[in-house]
């Protein structure tokens, strides 16, 4: 792949720092589009990042329990242990780690 000629890479590691500042600034409730353009509908069961454990709940088991069902084998081996490396990246926060397809 070619990145254009003026493209340069950032010198230093980025991260959320400031996120909490735009997001203050510029508040959305969590939702999605149903379907069409310009219906944005917030969603009252969803999370955002005040509540990262309902944010995490949320995505183990409506996401990637909606992409996989019931994996098998590797598949379900891997991923279980990406699963536990994301819970413990969140790990610092009260909330009780989630096994959509057991230990």
């Amino acid at each position: 792949m070619k990145f254009p000629d003026d493209f340069f890479r950032t010198g230093q590691p980025s991260g959320g720092e400031g996120f909490a500042t735009v997001a203050a600034a510029h508040p959305i409730p969590p939702g999605g589009n149903n379907g069409a353009l310009n219906n944005y509908t917030p969603d009252p069961t969803s999370a955002d990042f005040s509540s990262v454990c309902l944010l995490y709940t949320n995505f183990v088991n409506k996401t990637i329990k909606g992409l996989y069902p019931s994996p098998t084998g590797v598949l379900r081996e891997a991923l279980n242990r990406n699963l536990n490396f994301l819970y413990e990246f969140i790990d610092s926060i009260d909330c009780p780690q989630v096994f959509p397809y057991g230990q």
